[in-house]
């Protein structure tokens, strides 16, 4: 299956977010939507959310992709909002997915 994905937006997480990062470091998260360009019809879009941290000696890259979630693209772009507007992160995405109600 061949995938196309577009960016959506960023957010940035750091000391002022969390107690747990000093500060020297941040988070950067990047949301992208995904489109099934083989699927005519059905839940061809889905999401792409990549962490980078970025400290001072380090550079770390995670990334989860959920494609085929939805038929709307509104739909994506709502929950992307949602994702981006709480600095979730890749390992959290399934749950927030299952967690939300915005969905088909």
């Amino acid at each position: 299956m061949e995938y196309s994905k577009s960016f959506f937006g960023k957010a940035t997480i750091d000391s002022s977010d969390s107690e747990d990062i000093s500060d020297d470091e941040k988070i950067e998260l990047e949301y992208y939507k995904t489109n099934n360009v083989t699927k005519k019809d059905d839940k061809k879009f889905g999401i792409e959310v990549l962490k980078r941290d970025v400290n001072q000696d380090e550079f770390n890259i995670e990334t989860k992709i959920v494609n085929n979630i939805s038929s709307e693209e509104n739909t994506i772009s709502r929950l992307l909002e949602i994702l981006m507007i709480n600095k979730v992160t890749p390992i959290s995405v399934d749950d927030v997915i299952s967690d939300i109600s915005v969905l088909d």
